[in-house]
């Protein structure tokens, strides 16, 4: 028995050392997963508090959420943000317009003045302090009898994180929110104290042909040569509190902000990620990995690649359509690449093989460990999977098709309408009308034809590859689903606002119960219904049985594996490092903007030239910014452990200083978010020295250097 333990010790050991590179880390366990120690090996030269800590200064405070989805980091002591170029893409595409194309063109403030107010929607959220409530979640959930699927959800954890902010330091301090996040498959749950900073306005933005350069066409691809940044700087109140935006606002100042480094990096050296990463999920089972293969990746697959092509030609139109689609275009684009690439990295790497032979560790562990719950683990969640793939199938083909419709017409208020009328009473007949046309009111900005379009296009899609005999009735019945909805949107009144008008006017409830939008849209309510029930069943089922197997998994690895990522604080680090991703193939791990030029085509949009770049480019006016040989350098490669959600996180050297922004990862690794792979998962990263020498020679932004710590 001691022979077997010092054996399984020693399979624990070189799994752990194996794996030393992997990993989204909490540093709030920092000590008890033993970080400390493998960041100095890696030659980290910070201290560990340096970079986490609530009472000193520390990384903490420099690194933060832009608006919903990406990282920021402070760079100044008045407020300056960096992020990547796609991550302020929909907001300065919302600020964009025909005369005034920040997307097309760009935008490059000269001093604060000229500094633009953004949308509402964009903030920049830091985090306070971040605290263990695992026993308050469990003591909560035993009280009002929750079961598992409750405990991690959001309707739960929502009001039990509102009362213990009540009940903080942070109660009376503006811009707070409090948010529980669940952690190992529900296993541990921590308590985020969040401030957020509503008045962000935008500094400077590159050209889309600089900042985007490659388009969706090198999206996950290397090697790179795009300026993926944007600048931003947060404003607050007189008295350094958050507030919407006021022209009586001002820069706020911060007492930490990252340095940056001017002298480069070179082959080995260390670095760290910190920042937000979205979602990964390295617990799973075989049977999971090909239910995500197979019923969610698949689908967006099928429907996507259609889709994307279908925006293109459209935006190739004109550039009011760009403007419309852009956006959507380059979120789909990210979406549909990275999940094609999974799939095929998952069949390339043999990764079911890889989970089943865990798998088969673990039942030995199982075994070993002599607990009940562990022992058919695997097994139930296989069956579990078998029974709902259709489903879950289903539920995403539906979302990337039918759901796309941008015309739609609520039923239930068209049936509230038609109850009030029935009723005879006039105030719920006009509270009923106002909803109609309140909601009406969002087909503002809708091209209908580009809309239809699309419809017409993806109902096909799923009419043929549905898996499940359910199907919305308004389509099953057709035999031309062009002229059916052709019909819906030629003859509905909720696109004529003089018939639509004339309807509730004279409270002709028929008229609106009838209109072929509404059958649609309650054809379509009623097939989600078939499926939803049994898409909760589902979801509940597996939390239950996750949990279970995750926490057996994180014993069997002596809770040595960091959380999967969840949109929280993580740091991540690893070296500037080369790539050989197949045979005969050799990746080198930075580039130069002459990269860009070789690149160059006249036809293919992706590959054009910003032409004041070429003058740049062609003078070799590159300044303070240009290596020793004469050459700007433009994006490097690392192995750190990131996913999305890391977009504008700073690549930080071993003294803590700015040497890059993360924006993407390599399509050979794209199975990075289920298992991480060493030898191919790798970090692109745009290289600072590109970034500044955008914002000083090409935009003119020079007044933000001087606030800049340079090194």
């Amino acid at each position: 028995m001691k022979k077997l333990f010092l054996l399984c010790a020693a399979l624990l050991l070189s799994l752990t050392q194996a794996r030393a590179d992997e990993g989204m880390w909490l540093l709030k366990l920092m000590k008890q997963q033993h970080l400390e120690d493998s960041l100095r090996k890696a030659g980290l030269q910070l201290p560990p508090e340096a970079l986490y800590s609530e009472t000193s200064s520390s990384l903490r405070e420099c690194i933060g959420i832009f608006g919903g989805g990406c990282t920021g980091e402070v760079v100044s002591p008045e407020g300056l943000v960096l992020t990547n170029h796609h991550c302020g893409f929909s907001y300065v595409h919302e600020m964009s317009a025909i005369g005034h194309d920040y997307m097309k063109d760009g935008y490059f403030a000269h001093n604060r003045s000229e500094e633009l107010r953004t949308p509402a929607s964009l903030g920049f959220t830091f985090v306070l302090r971040i605290t263990d409530v695992t026993k308050e979640v469990n003591a909560e959930a035993k009280k009002k009898k929750a079961d598992e699927f409750t405990r991690q959800s959001m309707g739960f954890l929502e009001p039990l994180a509102e009362k213990m902010l009540k009940k903080s330091e942070y109660a009376k301090k503006k811009g707070m929110r409090a948010r529980i996040v669940p952690y190992f498959g529900g296993n541990q749950f921590y308590l985020f104290y969040e401030q957020t900073f509503q008045d962000v306005r935008l500094v400077a933005n590159p050209p889309y042909n600089i900042g985007q350069f490659g388009g969706n066409t090198d999206n996950w691809m290397w090697p790179r040569h795009n300026a993926d940044f944007c600048m931003f700087r947060i404003y607050a109140d007189k008295n350094g509190e958050p507030a919407p935006y006021s022209k009586d606002n001002v820069p706020l100042k911060v007492k930490k902000y990252l340095p940056i480094s001017l002298k480069g990096m070179n082959e080995g050296d260390y670095t760290m990620i910190m920042g937000f990463p979205g979602s990964t999920s390295r617990y799973l089972t075989a049977a999971e990995v090909k239910m995500r293969c197979e019923a969610t990746n698949a689908p967006i697959i099928l429907a996507g690649n259609p889709l994307l092509k279908y925006m293109k030609e459209l935006m190739d139109q004109s550039d009011e359509k760009r403007l419309l689609l852009e956006d959507d275009y380059a979120s789909w684009g990210n979406t549909v690449k990275n999940f094609g690439g999974m799939n095929e990295a998952v069949e390339k790497e043999h990764l079911i093989d890889e989970k089943k032979a865990e798998e088969a560790r673990f039942r030995t562990f199982a075994a070993q460990s002599g607990k009940a719950e562990y022992k058919d683990i695997i097994e139930r969640i296989e069956k579990l999977c078998t029974a709902y793939t259709d489903t879950i199938y289903d539920a995403t083909l539906y979302r990337i098709t039918l759901s796309e419709q941008g015309l739609w017409m609520r039923p239930s208020l068209v049936d509230a309408f038609a109850a009030a009328v029935k009723s005879g009473k006039q105030k719920d007949i006009e509270t009923a009308k106002a909803a109609i046309l309140a909601y009406v009111a969002n087909y503002k900005g809708l091209n209908l034809d580009i809309d239809k379009g699309k419809v017409q296009l993806l109902v096909p899609y799923f009419m043929k590859a549905h898996k499940l005999k359910a199907a919305p009735q308004v389509f099953a019945e057709s035999n031309d689903l062009r002229a059916t909805i052709n019909n819906i949107y030629a003859n509905t009144l909720f696109t004529d606002s003089a018939k639509l008008a004339k309807a509730l006017e004279s409270n002709d409830a028929e008229a609106l119960l009838n209109d072929p939008l509404v059958k649609e849209c309650r054809s379509i309510v009623a097939y989600t219904n078939t499926w939803s029930e049994s898409q909760m069943r589902y979801a509940a089922q597996r939390k239950e049985l996750d949990k279970i197997y995750v926490r057996g998994l994180c014993e069997m690895y002596d809770w040595a594996k960091a959380p999967d990522a969840n949109f929280t604080l993580r740091m991540t680090y690893g070296h500037v490092k080369d790539l050989d991703p197949r045979d005969g193939v050799h990746y080198n791990w930075r580039t130069v903007l002459d990269g860009m030029f070789e690149k160059e085509s006249k036809t293919e949009s992706d590959y054009f030239i910003n032409e004041r770049l070429r003058k740049l480019y062609e003078a070799k006016d590159f300044g303070r910014y240009a290596r020793e040989d004469g050459k700007l350098p433009a994006c490097f490669l690392s192995n750190n452990d990131i996913t999305g959600g890391n977009s504008g996180s700073g690549v930080l050297n071993a003294k803590g200083e700015l040497i890059g922004l993360a924006f993407d990862g390599n399509i050979e690794s794209l199975s990075g978010d289920l298992k991480f792979n060493p030898r191919l998962q790798r970090c692109i990263n745009v290289d600072i020295r590109y970034v500044l020498f955008i914002i000083d020679k090409f935009g003119g932004s020079t007044y933000v250097l001087d606030e800049l710590d340079l090194k």
